[in-house]
């Protein structure tokens, strides 16, 4: 074999994995697109429970919810004061 076939050769032995590298990233990355995706609209259904039972809870008792809310603001602000 000659000089000029093997560099033939070795060319076309690295378009081909060239080519095959570059199929193989398109399905991973079809995939992990997919996997978002579901673990997006699984994060929605999650936040839209949650944001069900939350409006359920201050329709049933505001008082509660917004003595509930204060608490937790003066928590916080204890929780500045101190870091400083």
């Amino acid at each position: 074999m000659d000089a000029a076939r093997l560099k033939e050769s070795v060319q076309q032995a690295g378009e081909a994995l060239q080519s095959q590298l570059g199929d193989d990233l398109g399905r991973v990355q079809e995939k992990m697109e997919e996997r978002v995706r579901r673990g997006a609209e699984q994060a929605r259904g999650v936040l839209s429970s949650v944001n069900q039972q939350f409006g359920g809870l201050v329709q049933e008792s505001p008082v509660i919810v917004l003595a509930g809310a204060f608490a937790i603001g003066y928590l916080v602000a204890k929780v500045a004061r101190a870091i400083r």
